[in-house]
């Protein structure tokens, strides 16, 4: 079974999509839980207490723990996806990261994302071919309209004409379970097949002198 892989993306996020000063609002937005701020934080080991101590977090001017800046960022870049990365092969870069307010356990995030510069023939392709590279500028904001983030990122974006053809990998036959086996595995399943011959046709045997190991004497009973 083969699926066209143009056939598991939108139609209008390909490179040819994309123009400079073109402005996305993103369809969904996330609230921010305290379990994944929390876990994602202690995973990685940050030690900064505002993130998960909630007593010390309290005597702070938000009075409430802060979101992991790791956990912002990747939210909401994560929602500006569907529109922007969909139909990437290679994800070149991500700077210029602020994080202009704290956001807390129960805020909601919305992303925004603006085309600032394309590359229909980028010079560092990085073996790819019939891509452009696009460069965004996302920022994401509470549900009060405030900006809690902003990034700039870069993308290998496939053109229309890419083609996945001569690439894709071909199922073989089958083959029989014995022809498949390693050829020592063939061999001690042949063997194992084979009937074994009846006892008084086996040779004697013989044991190199001085070879042989002595029989252990019988231990007696009542002693």
């Amino acid at each position: 079974m083969s699926i066209e892989a143009s056939a598991l993306t939108a139609r209008s996020n390909y490179f040819e999509d994309f123009a400079i000063g073109d402005v996305y609002e993103h369809a969904r937005g996330k609230t921010v839980e305290g379990l994944e701020n929390v876990l994602i934080t202690n995973l990685v080991l940050n030690t900064a207490q505002a993130h998960f101590n909630e007593d010390m977090a309290s005597r702070l001017p938000q009075g409430h723990r802060i979101t992991f800046g790791g956990v912002t960022a990747s939210i909401v870049i994560g929602l500006a996806m569907q529109d922007t990365g969909e139909n990437v092969i290679e994800e070149v870069g991500l700077d210029k990261v602020r994080f202009r307010l704290p956001v807390l356990h129960g805020d909601t995030l919305y992303a925004f994302t603006e085309v600032v510069g394309t590359e229909a023939a980028p010079t560092d392709p990085r073996g790819h071919c019939d891509v452009g590279l696009v460069h965004f500028r996302h920022w994401g904001v509470n549900q009060r309209g405030e900006t809690v983030f902003e990034g700039e990122r870069r993308a290998l974006i496939k053109k229309r004409s890419f083609s996945v053809d001569g690439l894709a990998v071909r199922e073989e036959a089958a083959m029989p379970a014995t022809a498949a086996l390693p050829r020592r595995d063939a061999r001690a399943r042949r063997r194992a097949v084979k009937p074994a011959a009846p006892a008084a046709a086996k040779p004697a045997r013989t044991v190199e002198r001085g070879k042989a190991k002595p029989r252990a004497r019988p231990r007696k009973r009542g002693r």
